[in-house]
C-alpha cells in the first residue's frame, strides 16, 4: 500500500527502528527495565525470608532497607555503564547484596560475557560464587534465618553466573561476525566500484585510440580527394585554352572530389569529438589496409593455423573496390579484431566468416564454438569495444554475444560508394 492508501507515513518504522539505534535511548531503556523488574525480586526475596520465622526481624529490616537503595541506583546505573568494564563488576557485585539488584547484575553479567576474555570470565565467577555465598552466610548469622549448604549455594551461583556468561559470549561472537561480514561487504563493494571505475577508464581510452585510429586511416583519403582538387583546380587556372568540355569535366572532377573530401572531412571531425589533447594516437607510418588487404588477413590468419571459413552473400569480393575509402578500411579493421578475437578465445576452432551486403547495408559476421574453460583473462573485451565505436562512428552498428553455444560478432555499416 501507498502512504495514500494507509493514511500513515511510510518512513514511520524506519524512524522507529533509528530511534532505537541510539545509544542514549537503549541505555535509558534498560535503566528502566531493570528499575521496574527489580522490585519483583525483592519483594519474592522477602516474601521468602518472612515465611522462614527469622530470629532476628530488625537485622531482617535493616537488610531490607539497604536492598532497596542498592537496587535502585544498580537498576539506574545499569544502562550508562554497557560500556564500563569496572562499572559493570560494582553490578554484578551489588546483585550479590541486593536481591532488587539481581535484574541488573544479570545484564551486566552477559555484557562482561560479550567481552570473550577468559580472565575477565574468571574474575566475574570468583566475585559472584565469593561475594554470594559470603552474603549469605553473614545474613543467616544475622538474622538467624538458615542457610542453604556451602556446596549448593557454590553450585547454583556458579552454574547461573556460567549460564549468563556463555549467553553474553554468543552474543559477542554474533556482534564480532556480523562486524566482520559487514567489513567484508564493504571492502567488496569498494573493490566493485574500483574494478567498474578501472573498467569504465579502460573502455573510455580504447574508445579514444579507436576514434585517433579512425581519424588518421581517413587522413590519406582525404589527402588524396584533396590532391585531385589542387591538380585539377591549378590545370583550370594555367590553362585558359582549355575547351569547354574539358573545363566543365574538370570542374566536375573538383566538384565530386570536393563533396567527397567534405564527407571524410565531417567523419574525421566526428571521430575526433571526444578525444582530448592528450589521448593516445597510433604511429601514422602503417599503411592503410585496402579491399585487397581481406584476402591477405584471411590467408595470414590460415597460415598462422587458424581454420577460416569466408562466404560471401549478395556482393563479390570485387565490390569492395567501390566503396569509400573510410569504409574500407574500417572494414578491414573489423575483420583483424574478428579474427584475433576468435584466436584469443577460441584457439583451434574454426571461424565461420561471412560478408553480406543487405539493401544499403554491409554486414559482416563472425561465429566460432564456445570452447568449455576458456579462461576470460585471455583479453579484455576491449577490443570489441573499438569495433563497435568504429561501427558506430560510421553510423551503424554492431552486436556480439553466445548463442546456442557460439560466439557470434554482426557489424553492421553504410554501404558508402
Amino acid at each position: 500500500m501507498t502512504e495514500s492508501e494507509t493514511g500513515a507515513p511510510a518512513s514511520a518504522a524506519p524512524g522507529a527502528g533509528a530511534l532505537l539505534r541510539r545509544p542514549w535511548v537503549r541505555a535509558a531503556l534498560v535503566s528502566v527495565l531493570c528499575s521496574l523488574l527489580g522490585p519483583p525480586f525483592f519483594l519474592v526475596s522477602l516474601g521468602l525470608y518472612l515465611d522462614s520465622d527469622p530470629r532476628d526481624h530488625g537485622a531482617l529490616l535493616a537488610f531490607a532497607l539497604l536492598d532497596v537503595p542498592i537496587g535502585l541506583a544498580a537498576g539506574i546505573a545499569a544502562g550508562p555503564l554497557r560500556r564500563s568494564t569496572a562499572g559493570n563488576l560494582v553490578l554484578v557485585l551489588a546483585g550479590s547484596v541486593s536481591s532488587w539488584a539481581l535484574p541488573a547484575c544479570a545484564v551486566a553479567t552477559v555484557r562482561l560475557g560479550a567481552r570473550r576474555s577468559h580472565p575477565l570470565a574468571g574474575l566475574v565467577l570468583l566475585l559472584t560464587v565469593g561475594s554470594g555465598t559470603a552474603f549469605a552466610r553473614l545474613h543467616s548469622r544475622l538474622t538467624g534465618i538458615a542457610s542453604e549448604p556451602l556446596l549448593f549455594e557454590v553450585l547454583a551461583v556458579g552454574a547461573l553466573t556460567l549460564f549468563l556468561l556463555l549467553w553474553g559470549y554468543a552474543l559477542g561472537t554474533r556482534e564480532a561476525l556480523v562486524a566482520t561480514l559487514r567489513e567484508r561487504a564493504e571492502a567488496a563493494e569498494r573493490e566493485r566500484v574500483a574494478t567498474v571505475r578501472g573498467r569504465n577508464a579502460d573502455i573510455a581510452r580504447t574508445r579514444a585510440e579507436e576514434r585517433n585510429a579512425i581519424a588518421r586511416d581517413m587522413h590519406d583519403g582525404l589527402s588524396h580527394q584533396l590532391a585531385i582538387i589542387a591538380m585539377h583546380a591549378g590545370a583550370l587556372a594555367y590553362r585558359s585554352d582549355l575547351p569547354p568540355d574539358r573545363m566543365r569535366e574538370a570542374a566536375g572532377t573538383v566538384r565530386d572530389a570536393a563533396a567527397d573530401a567534405n564527407g571524410v572531412l565531417r567523419e574525421v571531425l566526428s571521430a575526433l569529438r571526444a578525444v582530448g589533447p592528450g589521448a593516445p594516437s597510433r604511429s601514422g607510418t602503417e599503411p592503410l589496409p585496402t579491399p585487397a588487404s581481406l584476402g591477405e588477413l584471411v590467408e595470414g590468419a590460415r597460415a598462422a593455423g587458424q581454420r577460416v571459413d569466408v562466404r560471401w552473400r549478395g556482393l563479390d569480393p570485387g565490390d569492395l573496390g567501390s566503396l569509400a575509402p573510410t569504409t574500407a578500411v574500417s572494414l578491414a579493421r573489423v575483420t583483424s579484431e574478428l579474427l584475433m578475437n576468435a584466436r584469443k578465445h577460441a584457439p583451434g576452432e574454426p571461424v565461420e566468416l561471412v560478408f553480406a551486403r543487405e539493401g544499403d547495408a554491409l554486414t559482416v559476421r563472425a561465429a566460432n564454438a564456445v570452447v568449455d574453460g576458456a579462461s576470460p583473462a585471455q583479453g579484455t573485451g576491449l577490443g570489441l569495444v573499438g569495433v563497435a565505436e568504429r561501427a558506430q562512428l560510421l553510423g551503424g552498428t554492431a552486436r556480439y554475444g553466445g548463442v546456442g553455444g557460439r560466439f557470434e560478432v554482426e557489424v553492421r555499416v553504410p554501404w558508402r560508394l
